[in-house]
């Protein structure tokens, strides 16, 4: 009698315990029309795995002890959010069938998640005649109506409980859409956060962060320039969050953004939160890096002899400018938003004439012809110059001028003094020439 008991329960435990094992597991096979890529990668939980791909098997993945989330699937260019849980056995398929449209379909045990997953939704339409009230009661309206569908759906338990949270940041996006929230607003939107690490796979919750996070910077401040903003950004960050995988993405994304417009210009206060905060090697090193390559351009860097050509074919090295600061206006002719700053910089040109300051232009068109007619037609005023090789353009690559228009102002000895100065049409830029003239 002994011995059948122990049997009986040993068979139990042992039966408990493979269903535990398998129960964590889970299976994807990813096929896709073309690809020249040969290996695919998935994240999930905070693990990656990465399989070769083939096109005839696609990739299969192998999933072993597991929790149910959205994980993040890449195979060269292509990248997708899928819903994976224990149990999961699921063929993903995508298809382009035609230039103007792209296809996924899903097979197998978790088809019918990835499916409303992948569903595109209709969402609340915001009227800007609204008041903040009735946009709050829209907003909160439509996240309980689709929390109700979807608890009413078949749907497995636990994506419905990840879901749910999805489709609530999915649905509040739609309040950075609004126009004319004001402080008294800003509670509202900071009731919405949850430090979520779980969501941030999804465009959803990592965009609505990012929004929010500048939407209560811009009430927080009075001068709302690039500085104060970001500085008022990673000071809301190290007061109000404490998830690691959270502050890490979002600090990183902050100081990303801040040296694109800015460089590393004042950067030095928000670094040294970043350093306290941020715990990621990978990002503290991407960071150091970015910082360097924007270091080279700070106030008082020197800057090599670029040569350029003007308008009738003489070269002219940015040497020859020194003894005046030089505020230079980085465009192209086939660039709208660099067109729109001509009557702003002519006036500019007028309103300091004489003074110790030369205005030049340096053009990145391909087509020098096309360069001059616009030069002659708009009645451009300034140094007008044109890069030797656009193609090859050393000059962008020195200052990292990822798009235009950009300025720049060089003080009398030809070294930076603002890589990132204000456009002709910024109120800034009066202030800006004021300090130095």
């Amino acid at each position: 009698m002994k011995i059948t008991i122990i049997r009986i329960i040993f068979l139990v435990f042992w039966t408990a315990f493979l269903s535990g094992c398998q129960s964590r597991q889970a299976a994807l096979t990813f096929k896709t029309y073309a690809t020249n890529a040969n290996e695919a990668r998935l994240e999930l939980n905070g693990n990656t795995w990465t399989v070769p791909y083939d096109s005839l098997q696609g990739a299969v993945f192998k999933l072993q002890d597991i929790n149910p989330g959205y994980a993040h699937l890449r195979l060269g260019n292509f990248q997708k959010i899928l819903y994976i849980e224990p149990g999961t056995d699921l063929t993903v398929t995508y298809q382009r069938p035609g230039k103007s449209r792209t296809r996924t379909s899903f097979e197998g045990k978790g088809a019918a998640e990835n499916t409303h997953l992948d569903t595109p939704t209709q969402l609340v339409s915001l009227q800007q005649d609204m008041t903040g009230e009735m946009v709050q009661k829209l907003l909160l309206d439509s996240v309980q109506t689709r929390q109700a569908r979807l608890e009413a759906s078949s749907l497995s338990p636990a994506f419905k409980a990840l879901e749910r949270e999805r489709q609530r940041y999915q649905v509040m996006r739609q309040a950075f859409k609004y126009q004319h929230w004001t402080t008294e607003d800003v509670p509202f939107i900071e009731k919405q956060i949850k430090e979520q690490p779980e969501l941030l796979p999804t465009e959803e919750y990592s965009a609505f962060l990012r929004e929010a996070l500048s939407f209560i910077a811009w009430f927080q401040v009075s001068e709302r320039t690039y500085y104060p903003l970001a500085k008022a950004q990673m000071e809301y960050l190290n007061t109000h969050f404490r998830d690691t995988a959270i502050v890490d993405f979002l600090m990183e994304s902050v100081l990303t953004n801040y040296m694109t417009y800015r460089g590393a210009t004042d950067i030095t206060p928000m670094l040294d939160i970043f350093n306290q905060r941020v715990t990621s090697p990978t990002l503290r090193e991407k960071i150091k890096r970015d910082y360097e390559k924007y270091a080279r351009i700070l106030r008082g860097a020197s800057v090599p002899d670029f040569t350029f050509i003007d308008t009738k074919g003489k070269e002219v090295k940015l040497s020859s400018f020194k003894g005046k600061y030089v505020y230079i206006d980085c465009w192209a002719s086939w660039c709208g938003p660099c067109r729109a700053q001509i009557p702003h910089l002519k006036k500019l040109e007028h309103d300091y004439a004489g003074k110790d300051i030369a205005f030049v232009s340096i053009s990145s068109d391909n087509n020098r012809d096309k360069w001059k007619k616009t030069v002659e037609k708009e009645q451009l005023g300034g140094t007008q110059l044109i890069i030797q090789c656009a193609t090859n353009n050393e000059f962008a690559d020195y200052f990292i001028i990822t798009g235009i228009p950009r300025f720049l102002l060089l003080d009398k000895e030809g070294k930076v003094y603002d890589a990132y100065a204000p456009r002709p049409s910024e109120p800034a830029v009066v202030g800006l020439l004021e300090e130095v003239l």
